[in-house]
């Protein structure tokens, strides 16, 4: 297809193009106000540097959403409704693409309308969407295929060629890890649609971009390892692929074709035998029609191949990520829904009903709707979030830590004891959830309770500088001054550039009569901070 086609394209098929638009506003729109939750609180509601340039540099490999984070920043401050537009921006985007993929694949208007159509709505990638922090699937689902497509566009024309191996490298920095396999879908359209003999080799810099990035990215596995283990309390050890993949492969059917359960956190992944053979027959009836397909209709097998392929990366036996979440499933759900509209109206004239599949396809679309609306109101705020969490995943001990904090803010402190104590029970070796639950003890004037926790939670993760802090501050109140100058050194040890932490550490020294120490302390903190009033009241407190 020439360049003038492709625009042609875009000419003729703009009122689809809004109709698709208008969909995906219709399903998300009533979200965009919803408020920072989970991870959006600390990346961004949170962070000081978000004003900053300089911070965009500091994420060599995925710069963009940084560079985008800030330039909202600027126009817009801190408001959830310019951060969530981009995640719409690239959810429309790669809907769009998806239209466009599929009607240059299947020369079919029906196929790429419904296909796209179902995908704009479909509540299992809600989570890409609505969540702030989920936005780089959307990203690099957006970037891959307008590479896949110039890339099928190309033909002999190299500058197209460069321009697809471009938008394929922005994928890679749009997330570190999703697009690393995703080389050998350019090799797979030559098998399936192209001429694999003749264009072989066009595949080749894709392999080399994904070994690059591969490389580049041995240095995040320690990072994201350690993450993992000290903020999720992850356990250490390796799965079996035969178990977790049976696992992970039936439920992103589940959540594809029956997505009532919809959840942060999939937690609820202990089957008993019995379902665990069905887990492994839905996924061996998988692989075998993946199969069937290669050999008897690669129009089939193409899609069907990306879905496993655009969800290895999080299927592997090492404990990089979770074994099932929403978001990965962002791109892995085009390669279901494509063959199965390709089926339906490949066989749909059969009962000889005009217009038929309009109606079911619209039908279904209606619901999957209804059902991602209802969903977005799950996202609307932490609290919402949680409890709609627990409801779902009652053996989570993270989501009964958050439930912890929205009781504990509801003022509802023995609630939320209760909430911190089973997350401790699922995960005994939860710090935060100790810390948190110390918090609550606190409040609650039970002291013993909370120096008790507090110091599980500094055993269990030593990083933990916040419960040396408020041990600090218990051991204040109770005038043990010693005690709360080693804990506040503890604290400082931990995190050095915490100015807070000195300041505290002044106010222990003047309070316990130690002026002089007081006075270097302050005077040290003005020598850093010349404009910290705190600081200059300390020192003329000291001076008397």
């Amino acid at each position: 297809m020439k360049k003038e086609s492709l625009k042609q394209l875009f000419k003729n098929n703009w009122p689809i193009f809004l109709i698709l638009t208008v969909l995906v506003f219709t399903t998300y729109g009533n979200s965009l106000n919803n408020a920072f939750v989970s991870d959006d609180i600390a990346e961004i509601r949170d962070n000081p540097n978000m004003g900053n340039f300089s911070y965009v540099f500091t994420h060599p490999y995925g710069f963009i959403r940084l560079i985008l984070y800030y330039f909202v920043y600027q126009i817009a401050g801190l408001s959830p409704i310019g951060f969530r537009l981009i995640n719409f921006f690239f959810h429309i985007g790669s809907v769009l693409l998806i239209y466009i993929l599929i009607k240059l694949l299947y020369s079919s208007k029906r196929i790429a309308f419904f296909s796209s159509a179902i995908f704009a709505v479909h509540p299992a990638i809600s989570e890409s969407i609505i969540w702030i922090s989920g936005g780089s699937y959307p990203q690099y689902t957006f970037f891959f295929l307008i590479s896949l497509i110039i890339y099928i566009v190309s033909k002999e024309n190299w500058k197209y060629y460069l321009l697809s191996l471009i938008f394929f490298l922005f994928s890679f920095m749009s997330h570190p890890v999703m697009p690393l396999p995703l080389f050998l879908v350019f090799g797979l359209y030559e098998i399936c649609f192209g001429d694999i003999k003749k264009n072989w080799a066009k595949s080749i810099p894709y392999l080399m971009f994904s070994i690059a990035y591969t490389f580049i990215n041995l240095s995040v596995i320690p990072i994201r390892t350690s993450v993992l283990q000290t903020v999720h309390y992850q356990e250490k050890g390796v799965d079996n692929l035969f178990i977790i993949v049976p696992i992970a492969v039936s439920s992103y059917f589940e959540l594809i074709f029956w997505p009532k359960i919809l959840t942060l956190y999939h937690s609820e992944l202990a089957f008993q035998t019995f379902q665990f053979i069905i887990n492994c027959f839905v996924t061996i009836a998988y692989f075998a029609f993946l199969i069937f397909a290669f050999i008897k209709n690669k129009k089939l097998f193409f899609p069907l191949f990306l879905f496993i392929l655009s969800l290895s990366p999080t299927l592997t036996p090492f404990r990089f990520n979770w074994i099932v979440a929403e978001r990965y499933i962002y791109l892995g759900l085009l390669g279901i829904i494509v063959p199965v509209i390709y089926l339906f109206e490949k066989n749909i004239h059969r009962f000889k009903i005009k217009n038929l599949d309009v109606y079911i396809l619209g039908i279904i679309i209606i619901l999957l709707l209804t059902r991602t609306i209802i969903r977005t109101t799950d996202w609307k705020s932490e609290d919402t979030l949680w409890i709609a969490t627990g409801i779902t995943s009652p053996s989570s001990p993270n989501n009964h830590n958050n439930l912890g904090d929205v009781y504990g803010r509801q003022g509802d402190k023995l609630r939320a004891v209760q909430e911190f104590q089973t997350a401790i029970d699922l995960k005994p070796n939860y710090a935060d959830a100790y810390h948190n639950m110390a918090n609550a003890y606190r409040e609650l004037g039970q002291m013993d309770k909370a120096l008790q926790d507090y110091n599980k939670a500094a055993t269990l993760n030593p990083n933990l500088w916040q419960s040396y802090q408020n041990i600090a501050a218990i051991y204040f109140g109770e005038k043990k001054y010693d005690l709360a100058l080693k804990s506040i050194q503890k604290a400082i040890q931990i995190n050095p550039k915490n100015i807070n932490l000195y300041l505290n550490m002044g106010v222990v020294y003047l309070t316990s009569g130690n002026r002089e120490k007081a006075k270097e302390t302050f005077q040290n903190i003005l020598n850093a901070d010349p404009n910290n009033q705190i600081a200059k009241q300390g020192i003329i407190e000291a001076s008397k």
